[in-house]
């Protein structure tokens, strides 16, 4: 497949449906960053999804984003001319790319108003297709939503991690369907994962890119072609013999509890086996433990329930307390919060 970068001043958006009108704030969105891609500056601005702080305005050199697009259009082998799904808000780079994948590969944009159920209103599935995890457990509750979700020929899942309930649902699909792993520094993601049609898969970089594991087991990123140089993440990784790899977790989000280490997604993954309502796993100070390990929930759990987890999980990692929220804090992008987790945590134990 050949993707071109010279001549992409050329270019022009064709959209092929637009959902609502042309007046609503999503197009006007779009004829501005499309307006700011096509201008003589080099570089454009997003902004990080927030999931390590307070999301920061970064500058992006639009060459790279463009050598970006044509790594997951080359990886994924999508055709010119097929149409291809924007709903997300433009704010991020995700949504950014989606556009860029447009204007590159010379992609129909199929506009909606970012929300979690992007495909209402459709009354055809894109060929083409980057959503949040959100975004498609909604499409999935809803029957249209459901059979246009079926045929999307190749979607893309990110701005989060897809947990185990999301993937028994959509294993069987006969789409292509990929978790992506990425930021906005590596501009929108570097590797894809397989989630259906087969019983373990793992992320499998695009060509150029070179992965390292650094002395603390975090992942550092290196790709000449979108300008990162040694890119230090805080995402714990393994290897692989094949070169393709796993994310264990996250380096700052480990719950110290007796001088025992606690990884949070690793037990939020253990934890899923037995509560597919939502619920995060945090904190609070503990005068023997130094840090307690705590379980929130949207919904009551019940003590039936808790005993099952705390009978199949080390003695160390189970919660030690269950607490009740009316919401879980997540950041702009959908992410768990696991600052304001750990702060609802402090107020929610203490007033317990």
């Amino acid at each position: 497949m050949n993707y071109f970068i010279k001549g992409i001043e050329q270019q022009s958006l064709t959209i092929e449906a637009l959902y609502p009108d042309i007046n609503t704030p999503v197009y006007q969105d779009l004829i501005e960053f499309y307006n700011d891609f096509k201008s003589d500056e080099a570089v454009l601005y997003a902004y990080t999804s927030g999931s390590t702080g307070i999301p920061k305005k970064i500058a992006i050199d639009k060459k790279y984003m463009m050598e970006s697009a044509i790594m997951t259009l080359s990886f994924l082998k999508i055709p010119s001319g097929v149409t291809t799904l924007l709903g997300m808000p433009l704010r991020f780079i995700g949504a950014k790319m989606v556009v860029v994948r447009a204007l590159v590969g010379s992609l129909k944009l199929v506009v909606t108003e970012p929300s979690s159920h992007p495909l209402e209103g459709l009354d055809k599935a894109p060929y083409f297709a980057a959503m949040t995890p959100h975004q498609v457990a909604s499409s999935l509750d809803n029957e249209h939503d459901y059979e246009l979700l079926r045929k999307i020929k190749v979607l893309i899942i990110g701005g989060g991690p897809v947990n185990s309930d999301l993937l028994q649902r959509i294993k069987d699909f006969e789409n292509e369907i990929y978790s992506t792993y990425g930021m906005t520094e590596t501009l929108s993601h570097i590797a894809l994962k397989k989630l259906n049609r087969v019983s373990k898969s793992s992320y499998v970089p695009f060509e150029g890119v070179v992965l390292e594991k650094t002395e603390s087991g975090t992942l550092k990123i290196s790709c000449s072609r979108i300008g990162v140089s040694d890119l230090k993440t805080n995402d714990l990784v393994s290897f692989n013999a094949d070169g393709s790899f796993d994310i264990e977790g996250r380096l700052d989000n480990v719950i110290n509890s007796g001088g025992i280490k606690i990884q949070i997604e690793k037990l939020e993954c253990k934890i899923q086996e037995f509560i597919k309502t939502p619920f995060n796993v945090s904190f609070v100070p503990d005068d023997l433990l130094g840090q307690k390990c705590v379980l929130i929930s949207t919904y009551e759990i019940s003590e039936n329930l808790q005993e099952k987890i705390h009978s199949a999980l080390p003695k160390y990692e189970a919660p030690k307390v269950y607490l009740k929220a009316e919401k879980l804090p997540v950041t702009l992008s959908g992410k768990p919060d696991r600052k304001a987790l750990a702060a609802l945590a402090f107020d929610l134990y203490k007033n317990n």
